[in-house]
């Protein structure tokens, strides 16, 4: 199969052309096709032609959560986030019992083998159970705990495509883990933790890469050890090695906040997540944050936990991240990037997805200046 991009501005990591792109056999074949035969030409004037999103912490959408375990959720999330211009994802979990966890991964896997998914999934994303008490955020404070050896070694062995463990780093056992995530390129983040100065630079040291959600449920400069001393969020911006997450609904980051980040980390650091819950695309009200069990939030003008101001995740998608971050006048180049070529190489599949290449896969997404996506193409086949 041979599909012609014609005319389109393409968005690559540091610029934008005007070519015809090609697509065969699901594989971006030339960024400068003169061919004329082919099985399909979208004529693309006028819009921006871009990589696939790629979102790394997701929850839900489409009244559904990652949590209830189905392979009923898992579809009904994935073509949610799909129509939004989201190719990729990395379906995540929320802090949960041992049983919950698997059922979590157990149910990832079983979509994989339905062959019905028609994103790319990464792999599976933990955000706790080992989360610090003093930073939950929307976490159930008894589920809490430090990490657990046994229980984390059971569930990479078992679960292999397991990708990214969000752990507050302080924890008893947290560096352990570190070292055992890294050594099995497993993304070890920083995340729900209350750590300081020293706290953090040592898990540098023992394979922690990235933060999560930087600024939600992350320290602040303290007196810490009988000093003043740095938080995650400050060691964040000035550590060259650290990748850092943002929620980009300006709900959970306003804008000013936004561009420190930006200025300090640039787009080669920084990456733009929906970290979306269930209620996207739903009406406001009252929903669940996990499985049925699991916290009540309620949707208003934003995602809070319910009867509560306190912050939950998002409503969302990858198209609004975009149109956010252009808003608030991030280049275009510099927004894609952050929501494509970042979160891949975060997770080492910047080889395979993240930006508009010969020899990439064709997950791609075409849009007006509206960001309203107009055609979308993963893993060369045409969505929409």
């Amino acid at each position: 199969m041979r599909s012609i991009i014609r005319n389109g501005s393409l968005i690559l990591p540091s610029t934008i052309i005007k070519a015809d792109l090609l697509i065969e056999d699901g594989i971006i074949r030339s960024l400068d096709a003169n061919e004329l035969m082919a099985d399909e030409i979208i004529e693309a004037s006028g819009y921006f032609v871009a990589p696939g999103f790629v979102d790394i912490h997701i929850h839900g959408g489409g009244g559904h959560d990652f949590m209830e375990a189905s392979l009923e959720a898992f579809v009904a999330i994935t073509e949610y986030h799909l129509a939004h211009g989201s190719t990729s994802l990395v379906p995540t979990a929320v802090s949960a019992s041992f049983s919950d966890q698997v059922s979590f991964l157990s149910a990832y896997q079983n979509a994989v083998d339905a062959d019905i998914i028609r994103v790319r999934m990464l792999g599976a994303h933990m955000e706790g159970p080992y989360l610090s008490e003093n930073k939950k955020g929307a976490h159930d404070p008894c589920l809490l705990k430090n990490p657990n050896r046994d229980e984390y070694q059971t569930l990479i062995a078992d679960f292999p495509f397991i990708k990214r463990w969000t752990i507050a780093c302080e924890l008893p056992g947290a560096l352990a883990m570190g070292d055992y995530l890294y050594d099995r390129n497993i993304n070890a983040s920083i995340g729900h933790s209350n750590a300081f100065g020293h706290q953090i630079t040592d898990a540098m040291q023992h394979g922690f890469t990235s933060v999560t959600h930087l600024y939600n449920a992350t320290s602040n400069a303290e007196e810490f050890e009988g000093k003043k001393a740095a938080g995650i969020v400050e060691t964040a911006l000035l550590e060259n090695d650290l990748f850092v997450e943002i929620i980009g609904d300006l709900q959970h980051v306003p804008a000013e906040m936004i561009w420190l980040t930006y200025k300090n980390k640039t787009s080669d650091k920084m990456i733009l997540v929906s970290d979306c819950l269930s209620p996207a695309g739903m009406p406001k009200g009252i929903y669940h944050l996990g499985n049925n069990s699991g916290f009540k939030i309620e949707v208003g003008e934003a995602v809070y936990l319910a009867g509560t101001k306190k912050l939950a995740g998002s409503v969302a998608s990858g198209d609004i991240l975009l149109h956010n971050a252009i808003k608030i006048g991030i280049p275009i180049t510099e927004a894609v990037k952050m929501l494509t070529l970042t979160p891949a190489k975060l997770l080492g599949f910047d080889k395979l997805v993240g930006s508009l290449e010969i020899g990439k896969a064709a997950d791609i997404i075409i849009f007006d200046e509206d960001i309203d996506i107009k055609h979308l193409f993963c893993n060369g086949k045409k969505i929409k």
